[in-house]
């Protein structure tokens, strides 16, 4: 008498949400590469178009807002590296502007493209 393997669960059946839930809206990339203008790491210059799109906040497991325009900056792939491994930190103000805090405690703006231009 052999047993039964257990019964197989598809990915898609543990997955929380449609598919699209956990990536941004085209809506929403098309706002965030529009106000950016490039690379929102202090002084880079490397196109939006061509950046990720990186969280300021790690949005929460099931957090829909977390994926909106208001919680999201481009930054180049040197630049995510680096805020990843430096501890860099990113705030989003109102008005577009990214304020980032180095791990020394120094702060540095970078303006918005909408206020620039």
């Amino acid at each position: 008498m052999t047993a039964s393997p257990a019964p197989r669960r598809s990915v898609a059946a543990t997955h929380a949400g449609p598919p699209s839930s956990r990536r941004p809206s085209v809506q929403t990339v098309a706002a965030v590469l529009a106000r950016d203008g490039t690379c929102t790491f202090p002084g880079c210059r490397v196109p939006a178009f061509r950046c990720d799109l990186d969280h300021v906040v790690a949005p929460r497991p099931g957090d829909e807002q977390g994926h909106d325009a208001g919680n999201l900056v481009a930054l180049c792939r040197h630049h995510r590296v680096v805020r990843a491994r430096d501890g860099w930190r990113p705030a989003l103000l109102a008005d577009g502007t990214v304020r980032w805090t180095a791990p020394s405690g120094h702060t540095y703006v970078r303006p918005s493209a909408w206020r620039s231009a």
